[in-house]
């Protein structure tokens, strides 16, 4: 595996201008040199040339929130009655597909009976076709809290520590929290914090000292502000972020992953399931409100200079399909008055910094994994272009 594509503009993903009639040289699965064509080294000069102009090149994309187990398209309690056999075939397509649509990295929060930790084996086994994966295994929930139909339920800072060394002992790459309700349990107040400061506090002190990072899932204030002074490291949706709360996230230096499509789901792209129907009636008011929030919460992030990634929840309800869905959430995000440069940077650079691996992807720098998304279109100038694609590379390796 010794190749150079030649020829490309490069968005290297550390937000700077492209580069144009650039070369990146690609051997043993990682880059080797990447610059102008024009200066391409004679090490590089004898290795399989690709012609790469007139396209566009980009770092793999990353899903810094995505459900890999569940198809983001039937109710998830008809999806816990199914075969386990049968959530693992069906995950192995969507990990296939996740692949071939640019993204080369994932951050599973919440999973069903460990399936993606014998996914993840299965891809770095070469079993598999699917992306690097960062696991949360189950998330955990106070009883009865937000998802507690697949959360490892626990009360108190005890029975928070238990929960969390569980995760960790079935291989979590981190933990994940849920510290507010949710729009996917029915019946809950999204904006209610669900646990209290010393038990977030437990979790975090177990995760950190097992080098492992805490995600909290959070609407509310209330729960963004407990989550900062327990001493979480991203907040995910963090929909109504307000003055407070985005300086403390700024002063910990905790990540914000937005998570704009699942809140504003695709209800025109293709035809909707009776069941898939009945939820976008249900969260209609929670929908219109959260469209509107989410604008007003991004530019308060970004003023502030909270440290943004992005995800697209797919998986995490009937209304989340795995259907170029980090695609869309970057269109998203654009839509929300971000420059398509620093959207498609959220979605690669600081999204490595999140999963905490910033040194082996997220950039095309020397060293790093060739793991490389090339379009037929510029993303710059039209963002929709992240699904016209012309190739994707993971380790070197076309898909």
């Amino acid at each position: 595996m010794n190749f150079v594509l030649v020829g490309a503009t490069l968005i290297d993903g550390n937000g700077g201008a492209p580069l144009e009639n650039a070369a990146v040289h690609v051997q043993a699965g990682r880059i080797a040199w990447v610059g102008a064509a024009s200066e391409l080294p004679a090490a590089a000069q004898a290795a399989k040339q690709i012609d790469a102009s007139r396209k566009w090149l980009l770092p793999g994309l990353i899903d810094a929130h995505i459900h890999i187990c569940y198809n983001g398209e039937e109710s998830t309690f008809a999806l816990l009655e199914k075969p386990r056999d049968a959530l693992v075939l069906e995950a192995v397509e969507i990990c296939k597909r996740t692949l071939q649509q640019g993204v080369t990295t994932i951050r599973d929060v919440g999973g069903e009976k460990y399936i993606e930790m014998s996914l993840r084996d299965a891809i770095n086994r070469g079993w598999i076709e699917g992306p690097r994966m960062k696991l949360c295994g189950r998330v955990i929930s106070m009883t009865g809290g937000h998802a507690h139909f697949i959360a490892r339920e626990a009360d108190g800072p005890d029975e928070m520590r238990k929960a969390a060394r569980e995760q960790i002992k079935a291989g979590a790459d981190l933990v994940k929290l849920m510290a507010t309700g949710g729009s996917a349990t029915p019946g809950q107040d999204i904006h209610a914090s669900q646990l209290t400061v010393a038990e977030i506090a437990a979790v975090c002190e177990v995760a950190h000292m097992m080098g492992r990072t805490v995600a909290a899932h959070c609407h509310g204030t209330g729960g963004i502000r407990n989550c900062m002074l327990g001493g979480v490291d991203s907040i995910e949706h963090g929909t109504y972020l307000d003055d407070e709360t985005a300086d403390m996230m700024v002063e910990r230096g905790a990540a914000l992953c937005l998570t704009v499509g699942v809140g504003n789901p695709d209800l025109e792209s293709y035809p909707l399931s009776p069941v898939q129907q009945a939820d976008a009636e249900r969260r209609k008011p929670m929908i219109e409100q959260g469209v509107k929030q989410i604008r007003k919460t991004i530019a308060l992030a970004r003023s502030k200079g909270v440290f943004l990634g992005c995800g697209t929840d797919a998986g995490g309800n009937p209304l989340a399909p795995h259907r170029f869905a980090l695609a869309r959430e970057v269109e998203l995000i654009v839509e929300n008055d971000v420059p398509p440069l620093e959207a498609i940077t959220i979605a690669t650079r600081n999204n490595a910094r999140i999963l905490r691996w910033d040194d082996e992807i997220g950039t095309v720098e020397a060293g790093k994994y060739a793991d490389l998304l090339l379009l037929n279109s510029d993303p710059i100038a039209d963002i929709r272009s992240l699904r016209d694609i012309a190739a994707v590379y993971k380790g070197g390796e076309r898909v």
